[in-house]
């Protein structure tokens, strides 16, 4: 956060506490004291302290003998404290289960965070990495299903922010770079109510969601389902799969506009 972004009220020993936190994101190993400095860019000494102090909190373990850090057992307690209020998970998720077994697929729950997709729930049916069944899981919104399906039933300023953060680096070589292509299939998104996509962020992968809308008729998530050629074609999920996301969808935001 910049400096003239800054709440006054703002406690900047909790921000850089969050900071240290916030590193382990982007690794799977455990990190020295060293490596936590650097990529906090806090001083060593504030770096020390509240490192310490987490792990004398329970927030963070560290290994004896490598004296390397990790999330500890804490960090749990602060993901169950966010989802056991979130309603919107408890009443999609009956949905999301119905729809996973019927189908026998995996159903994915994801909103829309700044420029990227968060997802909040997902129920695996397949052998698929681990990675990618954990919640929390972030994806640039523009290239992906979910977001686009988000971007469609939301007003204009909101693919209008996500086209101005630039198109992300292709990670493959199907991935979309233009603008006007993501704009397109928003526009057809607004139309029918869906949206398919072909090997955006993982080869061999279709991805087909439907957006849940909230009180306000804006989209609040979206629900998506991931299919994997050469078993499944376009054609297919338009056929097979497309009725069954939608009235999901359509079932999970009723509950929303009856409130």
């Amino acid at each position: 956060m910049s400096e003239p972004d800054r709440p006054q009220v703002l406690s900047a020993t909790l921000e850089k506490g969050l900071r240290v936190l916030q590193v382990f994101r982007g690794t799977h190993e455990g990190l020295s004291l060293t490596e936590i400095t650097q990529r906090t860019g806090l001083e060593k000494s504030a770096a020390q302290r509240l490192t310490y102090t987490l792990h004398a909190l329970g927030y963070l373990d560290r290994d004896e003998k490598t004296r390397r850090y990790a999330p500890g057992l804490k960090m749990l307690d602060l993901a169950y404290a966010y989802l056991i209020h979130d309603r919107l998970l408890e009443r999609a998720m009956p949905r999301m289960l119905e729809a996973s077994r019927s189908l026998n697929t995996t159903v994915n729950l994801g909103i829309l965070d700044g420029c990227e997709v968060v997802y909040k729930a997902r129920i695996p049916h397949t052998a698929i990495a681990f990675d990618n069944m954990l919640i929390g899981v972030r994806q640039p919104a523009v290239v992906t299903a979910v977001g686009q399906a988000i971007a469609a039933f939301s007003k204009d300023s909101v693919l209008d922010r996500l086209l101005a953060n630039g198109m992300p680096d292709p990670v493959t070589a199907f991935t979309c770079r233009n603008p006007d292509e993501v704009r397109g299939r928003v526009e057809k998104a607004r139309r029918c109510g869906y949206v398919i996509s072909v090997q955006q962020l993982l080869l061999q992968e279709i991805v087909v969601a439907a957006p849940v809308i909230g009180p306000n008729r804006q989209a609040i998530a979206a629900i998506s389902i991931p299919v994997y050629m050469p078993d499944w074609t376009p054609e297919r999920v338009e056929t097979e799969l497309v009725p069954a996301i939608t009235e999901t969808a359509r079932a999970i935001s009723s509950n929303f506009m009856q409130k």
